[in-house]
Parts: structure tokens; C-alpha cells; sequence
């Protein structure tokens, strides 16, 4: 079985927790090393609660669809689809 592990980190500094207006900024570690800056969707958090710039929830599952449909879509290369 493949272990996957990734951190999740956030600090909340010197913001007031109990108010919900705090940033939910956020930084992904995965064990390969990279970091991704992640936060909630703008749509679902208001600015400046959330952070644009940063991947959402929403956006990180539909990339990771699209990698895997990808990934596989190269295992099994069709008359149709050129590798180069």
C-alpha cells in the first residue's frame, strides 16, 4: 500500500479566532517538498478572509481529476492521441 502523506499548516497570529474574520491562508507541504499557498474559495469566504491568489478547495480537486484522467489517458495511448 502507498503512503501519501501531506501537511496542512496555518497559524493564526495575532488574529481574533472568535469573530470568523480571520485569513485562512494556508500552506500545503507534500512529501516530495513542494508547498502550494492554499485557502478557501472567495465564493465561499469573503475577501479579505480568503486569499485569490492562493489555490482553492474547489480548484485543487479539479486538478486533481484532470491529472489522473491525464495520467491515464497517457497509459493507454489511442490512434487519436499523440506523446511526444
Amino acid at each position: 500500500m502507498t503512503l501519501i502523506s501531506v501537511e496542512v499548516l496555518w497559524e493564526r497570529g495575532d488574529a481574533v479566532f472568535t469573530d470568523n474574520r480571520y485569513s485562512r491562508l494556508h500552506t500545503w507541504t507534500f512529501d516530495g517538498g513542494s508547498q502550494i499557498q492554499a485557502s478557501s474559495s472567495p465564493h465561499i469566504v469573503p475577501l479579505p478572509m480568503s486569499d485569490a491568489s492562493a489555490v482553492d478547495p474547489e480548484e485543487a480537486f479539479v486538478v486533481s481529476l484532470s491529472s489522473r484522467g491525464l495520467y491515464f489517458k497517457l497509459l493507454e495511448p489511442t490512434e487519436f492521441w499523440s506523446v511526444r
